[in-house]
């Protein structure tokens, strides 16, 4: 089972006033969700064409009937490992005019080894071999260079013991969400979820939606092709106080037979003003699973890259 994270747990922002023109900065799975752009899936042609793993010109549609059950799986020793490419765009504006332009990236490369595996839950001993790039991986609820996570989840990726962490922590927002009951193609399931950023304390709260787009050929087996989008939004007084708007949309191809994904992309575009200060962010996060190489669908040279990745443009989107 790999956790190739492309859900809201990577949507964490650090903040800490908006009177600094660098007070929020993206972070995690995500840029270009709001209407801007509409992105599709393997499965699931838009007008902007196809977002497909790097390398891989087309998957084969497959034909499943009836309804299948989606779950995580792994077994006792078993090692994945997963690349990730992600980059953030941000602008600022104080009364109209632009102050600030910024963008920064990074890539790292988690070794995720099963532990303990039954029917109903999973222990994973997570770490990174490989960091380019300053952002704290903390941010992504994954350890950083050194560390190591042990992180226990449901079949369903409820997140049910994350190391040390606090359980109001991104750490416990679930990587994937599953639905609890067999599905077929157009259906669709929610998930919502609290959490707390780690530096600031700040209360965010996200709505989750997953749609089953249909089903592609995956190497040898066959990859349900889900849609995601969603939103995060703040909690309490900060909620009345900003203008914070934070959408997403993405797509993730997940192995019936391995129990994992093994590839997804998430693209998101986040707002945050008060007063006069207005910025704008989008970002990219693409993950790709890379060992054990049956289970991979591009090849051993291949990298995440978010192709297509979009900055932001001098206009407003409030």
């Amino acid at each position: 089972m790999s956790l190739v994270s492309i859900s809201p747990r990577n949507c964490a922002l650090k903040f800490k006033t908006v009177q600094s023109l660098d007070s929020c900065r993206g972070r995690g799975a995500v840029f270009l969700a709001a209407a801007l752009v509409t992105v599709g899936c393997a499965g699931a042609p838009s007008k902007t064409g196809d977002i497909l793993p790097t390398g891989v010109a087309s998957l084969e549609p497959v034909e499943v009937k009836g309804t299948v059950e989606l779950k995580l799986k792994g077994e006792p020793k078993s090692t994945d490992v997963v690349e990730y490419h992600h980059i953030a765009s941000s602008r600022a504006y104080e009364a109209g005019e632009l102050r600030q332009e910024k963008s920064e990236a990074i890539e790292f490369t988690s070794e995720s080894t099963t532990l303990k595996a039954d029917a109903d839950r999973l222990t994973q001993a997570i770490r990174i071999t490989k960091k380019d790039g300053t952002i704290d991986l903390h941010d992504f609820a994954m350890p950083e260079l050194g560390e190591s996570l042990e992180l226990t989840t449901n079949t369903k990726g409820k997140v049910l013991k994350a190391g040390d962490w606090p359980t109001n922590s991104i750490f416990y927002v679930p990587a994937v969400s599953l639905p609890e009951v067999p599905v077929e193609v157009g259906d669709t399931w929610t998930m919502q979820a609290t959490w707390l950023s780690l530096a600031e304390m700040v209360p965010y709260e996200l709505d989750m939606v997953s749609i089953l787009k249909g089903f592609v050929r995956c190497g040898t087996g066959t990859c349900a092709d889900i849609e995601v989008n969603g939103n995060v939004g703040m909690q309490g007084a900060l909620k009345q106080a900003l203008v914070f708007r934070s959408e997403w949309r993405g797509c993730q191809l997940f192995s019936l037979e391995q129990g994992t994904v093994v590839w997804s992309r998430v693209n998101l575009e986040e707002t945050l003003a008060s007063d006069k200060v207005h910025r704008t962010v989008r970002s990219c996060l693409e993950a790709v699973l890379k060992e054990p190489r049956a289970n991979s669908i591009v090849s051993e040279a291949t990298k995440p890259q978010c192709v297509g990745f979009v900055p932001p443009t001098s206009e407003r989107t409030l």
